[in-house]
């Protein structure tokens, strides 16, 4: 199967009004409502990229990965567990098959969604450093509003047996590692996995699922790509500003080097910004980074690793 990029992630919430009024704080925009579903897009040509679905008890669904043909759907079917291919009742139609990981976690495949026009997103701030002026007679003055969401990027899971997922989602998804978090003395039992798309001499982002040893199986957060360091600052103000709940940042991790942003929803899900990721292509080499609270951010409020991997609430 070729795995062209992540597409939505979708979760269970009771109050569809209080999920949406955050998720358009936080950047999203809404593609369509029923009684029972939300749908919301980012500024890209992908018709949505989170969905939220009405139920009593809040809960992480599923999540979706488009892939390059109709015939990868036709293989994935044959695959232990597999259901058939399957018609998607959101905007833009399409067709699925849906799969398990080792810890029972819906993923889905997805293709034939047809993409909508990109909505309008501000150009990137053009930067002037100490040494390099790009900027000149012009002056930077960018609104304090939510942060406008292009796409989403990754999603981290929480695995109480990391080798079976980092083998499941290697070489069913076919991803590839990025950069494993090690002890020093036994880099072959890695505590973190980061895994990026195959997409050959095409470059991309280092990770698109990120995987942590944890006591329990559960979806730390659902990442969502915003256009730069302002646009990051300002939808954290914004955020705040609103009453919602910050979980970490503003700060720049080390795996990934994003600068990053995390908060949680009314369900207490956490979902983050990100901007200005590495890329990888087929051919970057594995990293191996000891395993510490120096592994998660370069710079950034204070943070263990114990309590972030501890902050999200969701299950499976």
């Amino acid at each position: 199967m070729n795995i062209r990029d992540i597409n939505h992630v979708v979760y269970r919430h009771r109050d569809l009004d209080e999920v949406e009024r955050f998720m358009t704080d936080f950047g999203l925009v809404r593609a369509s409502r029923t009684e029972h579903q939300l749908y919301m897009r980012g500024a890209g040509p992908v018709p949505y990229a989170y969905v939220a679905e009405q139920a009593e008890s809040p809960e992480f669904v599923a999540v979706a990965f488009a892939v390059e043909r109709a015939e990868d759907l036709s293989l994935a079917r044959t695959l232990p567990g597999a259901s058939a291919v399957e018609s998607l009742q959101g905007p833009g139609g399409g067709h699925a098959v849906t799969l398990h990981d080792p810890a029972g976690r819906r993923v889905q495949l997805v293709h034939g969604i047809e993409p909508v026009a990109s909505l309008p997103m501000r150009p990137a701030l053009n930067l002037n450093s100490a040494t390099l002026k790009r900027r000149f007679g012009e002056v930077q003055r960018p609104p304090r509003a939510p942060a406008q969401v292009l796409r989403l990027g990754h999603i981290a899971l929480g695995v109480s047996n990391l080798r079976a997922c980092l083998d499941w989602y290697t070489q069913t998804l076919g991803l590839l590692p990025s950069d494993f978090v090690v002890d020093e003395s036994d880099k072959s039992d890695p505590h973190a996995a980061f895994l990026r798309l195959n997409r050959g001499d095409e470059w991309t982002d280092h990770h698109t699922v990120a995987l942590f040893q944890s006591a329990a199986d559960h979806v730390h957060h659902a990442s969502f790509e915003v256009q730069d360091f302002d646009a990051q600052l300002h939808g954290n103000a914004w955020l705040s500003s609103q009453g919602w709940s910050p979980v970490w940042g503003v700060g720049r991790h080390v795996l990934g080097s994003q600068i990053f942003d995390y908060w949680r929803d009314p369900s207490g899900n956490v979902v983050e910004h990100f901007t200005d990721g590495d890329l990888y292509q087929r051919d970057s080499p594995l990293g191996y980074t000891p395993a510490s609270d120096d592994s998660l951010y370069q710079w950034g409020p204070s943070m263990t690793v114990e309590h972030f991997l501890g902050s999200a609430l969701t299950t499976r």
